[in-house]
Formats: structure tokens, sequence, C-alpha cells
């Protein structure tokens, strides 16, 4: 796909999730321009278009509307460093089940013979 096609299909899927605002053309060129300049044209075509669509309303709705100066970039950062908590969490709270199991399950005044060792802090 090339850049053309997307920026046509992305507009086309505006239109049908956001008909309110109109001709969203001029939405998309900005969002698509400034997501270029910062993650490559490569990066950008390999999202399909719906993703683009709902990545220009909410930079519509939550940036411009607001007069924030956010980029694109920003915005998919922010996604990535909240998943990467996310699988934090997940990784601790299971290691933590994981003790807590053994240590049920093991007979008492017996020496573990296994050590959980806490991984470092980031």
């Amino acid at each position: 796909m090339d850049l053309d096609i997307l920026r046509c299909q992305t507009t086309a899927a505006m239109r049908l999730w956001a008909p309110q605002i109109g001709d969203a053309s001029l939405l998309v060129d900005e969002c698509l321009a400034d997501a270029e300049k910062s993650l490559g044209r490569e990066l950008m075509l390999s999202l399909s278009p719906q993703i683009w669509a709902k990545i220009t309303l909410i930079y519509h709705k939550h940036f411009l509307d607001t007069q924030s100066d956010v980029s694109v970039v920003e915005m998919v950062a922010e996604v990535i460093r909240d998943s990467i908590e996310t699988k934090r969490i997940d990784f601790l709270t299971q290691n933590l089940a994981v003790k807590l199991r053994y240590e049920k399950q093991r007979p008492k005044r017996q020496h573990a013979g296994l050590t959980l060792i806490e991984p470092k802090k980031l």
C-alpha cells in the first residue's frame, strides 16, 4: 500500500466512524504528516487505515481540540510505555502466585530448595 491509498482509506474510515466531523481529509493529512516525521513511512504503512482512522480521531479529540502540542509518536510511545508496565505487573503477580503456591504446598519446617530471585527494578 502506498501513502495516497492509506490516506484515502483512512479518510473513508473517518467518514464512517465520525460523520459529524465532515471532511476529515485535513485531519488525516495532519495526523499522517506528523506520524511520518517521527515514525517513518515504512512503519506507518504497516498499520491499517482503520488503525490510522482511530489514531486520527484520538489525535483530533484529545490533542488538537485542547490545543496541546503532542505528536503522534508521543501518543504511540505512551501506549507502549503502558503496555510494558502492564506486562511487568503481570510478571510480578505471576511470580508472587508461584511463590505463595510453593510455600503452601511444602511441608513446614523444611528448608526451601528453591529461592526466588526478585528481578531488578528498571
